[in-house]
């Protein structure tokens, strides 16, 4: 079993693919979504992803799978057939070359499908840490094309780079998928579209996130988020935010008194040994988050009162050039003081920065003092003490 952070399951991938691994990863995440927490299962064929889902699925299973997708009608006579013509009922590869010689589809048509379901399932699980398990003895003999491929991690990310982009252009109205809307009653009287009124009364009972209602529906959660998005703009739901809870010193006599809210700092960095130096480097003064990526960090920005940002430039994904750009777009963050973190020293990183928007440049490893002082030059604690 191995244990991984948060944005580092695509290193357990990448050596699972170097090794040429065949068989079984069963990954549990720890997420703040109870439909998150059902482990996920990604199946695995000399090193390549061929599948991802919530379970094995058996040939009659993924054919029904694929006949609802295609809007194929034939497809429960076109299994009964294969049932009768295939020797091994276990094998899915047997299956769906029968399919694609009466020219159902195409290789290309599944492995597109496919891939799809493999970077959904994905998108879902990097953002947690969690464990993994790999099993070599079960296997599933499904892969695509006459050579007999899968997904390799650099094909999955391109797709997974591409619908973060997508995210964060929703942000703020919606900053991740795991925000959940609630129905506002008073507006319901206003819908005419009867599956409109059913759906939100079934689903948008500020329970669920927008990924355990795509889950449920069977969609993806990008799609979704769209039409939850519509939803909002027409005043029929609402997105749940975090509220803030306050805390409490107590006095001599035992009473409690509030305790000085101390000032929030939200760092950026995809590097847990720089997110740990900060956290130890600032904490006893101000209050620090922390975010290893572009999604969650628009998520706290919209969520919680941050009043500073702390960007390290080189991220997966999203970098911190174009986070910066996306934020100083949105106009509650534009006086936002922003601080870029990088590796990289010269004007011309420096000129980046500032054409991106960021208030301030500190090159890494950041020395402590440096940074103490350039966060007294924009939030002083002795003014919030």
């Amino acid at each position: 079993m191995l244990q991984f952070q948060a944005e580092q399951l695509s290193e357990a991938i990448l050596n699972l693919q170097k090794d040429k691994f065949s068989g079984i990863g069963y990954i549990e995440n720890i997420a703040d979504s109870e439909g998150l927490k059902k482990p996920r299962i990604l199946v695995f064929r000399n090193g390549e992803i061929t599948y991802g889902g919530l379970y094995l699925p058996e040939p009659q299973a993924l054919s029904k799978k694929l006949g609802g997708h295609f809007k194929l009608q034939v497809m429960d006579s076109a299994y009964q057939l294969a049932s009768k013509k295939i020797e091994d009922p276990t094998s899915i590869r047997k299956y769906l070359e029968l399919y694609i010689r009466l020219e159902l589809f195409t290789w290309q048509d599944v492995e597109t499908f496919m891939r799809n379901q493999v970077v959904l399932i994905l998108e879902q699980l990097l953002p947690y840490p969690g464990t993994l398990k790999f099993n070599a003895s079960v296997s599933m003999d499904l892969s695509y094309g006459e050579d007999g491929h899968g997904f390799t991690w650099e094909q999955l990310k391109q797709n997974i780079v591409q619908r973060r982009r997508v995210w964060a252009s929703l942000a703020p109205a919606i900053p991740s998928m795991n925000v959940i809307p609630q129905r506002i009653e008073a507006a319901q009287t206003t819908i005419t579209d009867v599956w409109v009124q059913q759906h939100l009364k079934q689903c948008a009972d500020g329970q669920q996130s927008l990924v355990d209602i795509a889950n449920q529906m069977g969609r993806d959660p990008l799609e979704v988020a769209h039409i939850y998005l519509h939803f909002m703009q027409m005043g029929w739901v609402a997105f749940s935010q975090d509220e803030y809870t306050p805390t409490f010193n107590h006095s001599a006599n035992g009473a409690a008194v509030a305790k000085p809210e101390l000032p929030t700092i939200l760092s950026v960095d995809d590097s847990p040994v720089v997110q740990t130096m900060i956290k130890r480097s600032i904490g006893d003064r101000y209050h620090v988050l922390l975010a290893n990526n572009a999604i969650d960090a628009l998520n706290l920005l919209n969520s919680k009162k941050i009043e500073l940002l702390l960007l390290d430039v080189t991220m997966p994904d999203i970098d911190g050039l174009e986070l910066c750009r996306t934020i100083r777009n949105i106009s509650k963050f534009r006086n936002l003081p922003i601080i870029m973190l990088t590796a990289k020293d010269g004007m011309l990183n420096k000129f980046k920065g500032q054409m991106a928007g960021s208030t301030q440049y500190l090159t890494k490893p950041v020395d402590r003092q440096k940074l103490l002082e350039v966060l007294e030059k924009y939030i002083p604690t002795s003014v919030m003490a």
